[in-house]
């Protein structure tokens, strides 16, 4: 049995070069209509889709969070997915180049300014979010 019953993207921050999404597991995903969200919502990675601005090259990360016992193939195979759809690169290699890297970083509560949670997930594989 799977931990989760779906998976769901949901985006954090968006600029000319970059889009970071949370990666949430979804649990009691029928509990849900117009009034009321009772589906049980848990992180378990980050997807960041980035254009290097020097190669013109896309490049797509998959961070997942740390966790004893679980089983990764499912977020990463729903998240190449989701970001192989929201890629606007007309390259195929642009789409289908993934970075998979494990984090300790969670957090459910984010304050704005977003960047330096961004920067503790990115840390120095978009240098150029130093300077945001």
């Amino acid at each position: 049995m799977t931990e989760f019953e779906s998976y769901s993207f949901s985006r954090l921050y968006r600029d000319e070069n970059m889009e970071f999404f949370f990666i949430l597991g979804v649990n009691d995903s029928d509990n849900y209509d117009e009034y009321w969200d009772g589906r049980s919502l848990e992180p378990v990675g980050y997807a960041v889709i980035y254009l290097d601005v020097e190669t013109e090259k896309q490049k797509n990360f998959i961070y997942l969070i740390d966790k004893a016992n679980r089983n990764y193939d499912d977020i990463v195979k729903y998240a190449k997915q989701f970001i192989q759809q929201m890629s606007l690169s007309e390259e195929l290699s642009d789409r289908e180049n993934f970075k998979v890297l494990k984090t300790e970083i969670k957090s459910r509560v984010i304050n704005h300014p977003y960047n330096a949670f961004i920067k503790m997930v990115v840390k120095n594989e978009i240098p150029e979010f130093d300077t945001k």
